[in-house]
């Protein structure tokens, strides 16, 4: 998979979970885990803010040719969305009951490997690919 295409996945990925989050964070909330105190809303808010963030980052790049961009954003995703799905795992592992988090860790996991697969190919296939 090319780093366009990943690149467009996470987009769309991060910018609609970022905008659930930011809009419904209760819905989302109670959609995989249940209720949530005030503060935990406000965390979830600032997490969707990221999302959003990562989303228009993503959108932004996914042209670029520059093999050291297309590293950079590659790793620094990969990065992000492994210390996501080990911080999900381990509230899971801890006792957090959540039915729908194990498929939220899986997809954290799909999409490490999506990030990490663009940086196998040597850097002139790189910037060609994108």
């Amino acid at each position: 998979m090319g780093f366009r295409i990943v690149a467009t996945i996470a987009a769309v990925d991060s910018l609609a979970f970022g905008i659930a989050g930011l809009v419904f964070p209760s819905q989302l909330a109670s959609a995989i885990a249940g209720e949530l105190d005030p503060l935990a809303l406000t965390i979830v808010r600032l997490a969707a803010a990221s999302y959003v963030g990562y989303g228009v980052l993503a959108w932004l790049v996914r042209d670029r040719q520059d093999a050291r961009t297309i590293q950079a954003v590659c790793v620094a995703n990969a990065v992000s969305w492994g210390l996501s799905a080990v911080v999900f795992a381990a509230a899971l592992l801890s006792g957090l009951d959540g039915t729908g988090l194990w498929a939220i860790v899986a997809m954290q996991v799909a999409f490490v490997i999506a990030w990490l697969v663009p940086l196998r190919r040597p850097r002139t296939a790189l910037a060609r690919s994108a």
